[in-house]
C-alpha cells in the first residue's frame, strides 16, 4: 500500500479538498483507497462520512476499537474513509495527550490497512505541525503540500521544509524519506497578478513537481452535495486535468528526475 500524506501547518490551503479530491481519483485509477481523516475538525468527514459516527480514528488509536469497525465506504465506488468526529470528538484530546508518546501510531494504523487489502491510502492533516501530523508523516511513503498562490503560501511552504528537515534529523530518517517533490498550487486566477508573482516564486525552487488547480466552484458545490467532484459535472477542464495527472504520477511514482511539469506543464527530461 502507498501512503500520502496531504500537509501543511498553514489552514486554508485547500488541504481537505486536495485529500478528498486525490483519494477518489487514485480509487478511480488506481485501486482500492482509504481515507484518513487525521484533522481534528474533521472536515473530510463532514464531507464524506455518515452523519451519526459510532466510532472514529481516535478510537482505533486508542485501540478501543478495531479498524475495520471505523472505516465507513463512501459514494464512490472504492473510495473508504476512516472518519474522525470534528470538535466532538476524541482525536484533539488524543492528539494533545497521548500522541507524543506514539510517533509511530499511524504508521501501525496503515499497516492494519495495507493488510485490509487496500492499495492506496491518503491522509487529511490538520494545520500544525504537532505529534499527530508528524505521526502521520512518518507513516507516509509520500508528502505533497498544498499551497495559496499569495505569499503567506510561499512563507507557510518555506516553514514546511524547515519541518520537515526537522523531523527527518529527530528520527534519523534518509533525505527522501518520506518522498516530498511534488507541490499542489490550489485556487490560482491568472487575472490576479500576485497569484503570478507567487507562481513565478515557487517555480524557482528545484526538484519540484507542480500541479495547479484552478480557482473552481465545483469543490464548494461537491462539499454541500456530500460527494466527490468525480461524481459531478461541472468542474473545469483544468481542474479534471490536473488532479487526474498528479494521481497518475502517484500510480507511477513519478519522481523528478523523471519528468518535470514546471512552467507552462511542458515536460522535459531533469
Amino acid at each position: 500500500m502507498k501512503t500520502i500524506c496531504i500537509a501543511m501547518q498553514k489552514g486554508g490551503v485547500g488541504k481537505t479538498s486536495s485529500s478528498v479530491s486525490l483519494a477518489a481519483e487514485l480509487a478511480r485509477q488506481g485501486g482500492k483507497t482509504v481515507l484518513i481523516d487525521c484533522d481534528p475538525q474533521g472536515s473530510a468527514s463532514s464531507w464524506l462520512a455518515p452523519d451519526a459516527l459510532s466510532s472514529e480514528l481516535a478510537d482505533v488509536l486508542s485501540k478501543t476499537v478495531e479498524t475495520k469497525e471505523a472505516i465507513h465506504k463512501t459514494e464512490l465506488d472504492g473510495l473508504d474513509i476512516l472518519p474522525s468526529a470534528g470538535m466532538g470528538g476524541g482525536l484533539k484530546v488524543f492528539a494533545e495527550t497521548a500522541a507524543a508518546s506514539k510517533p509511530f501510531c499511524i504508521q501501525a494504523l496503515t499497516k492494519n490497512l495495507a493488510d485490509m487489502r487496500y492499495e492506496y491510502c491518503v491522509i487529511d492533516e490538520g494545520p500544525g505541525w504537532g505529534n499527530l501530523e508528524r505521526a502521520a508523516a512518518l507513516a507516509s511513503n509520500e508528502i505533497i503540500t498544498p499551497i495559496m498562490p499569495d505569499f503567506f503560501g510561499l512563507d507557510g511552504l518555506g516553514l514546511f521544509f524547515d519541518n520537515l528537515r526537522q523531523l527527518r534529523e529527530d528520527m534519523n530518517l534518509s533525505p527522501e524519506r518520506p518522498m516530498y517533490n511534488k507541490i499542489l498550487v490550489n485556487a490560482l486566477d491568472n487575472r490576479i497578478g500576485q497569484h503570478g508573482d507567487v507562481l513565478a516564486k515557487i517555480k524557482e525552487r528545484d526538484k519540484f513537481c507542480l500541479y495547479i488547480v484552478p480557482v473552481d466552484p465545483i469543490f464548494r458545490k461537491a462539499q454541500s452535495a456530500g460527494c466527490t467532484i468525480q461524481s459531478m459535472t461541472g468542474a473545469k477542464p483544468e481542474t479534471v486535468t490536473e488532479i487526474g495527472r498528479l494521481a497518475k504520477d502517484i500510480i507511477g511514482g513519478l519522481t523528478y528526475g523523471e519528468k518535470n511539469y514546471k512552467g507552462s506543464h511542458k515536460r522535459k527530461s531533469g
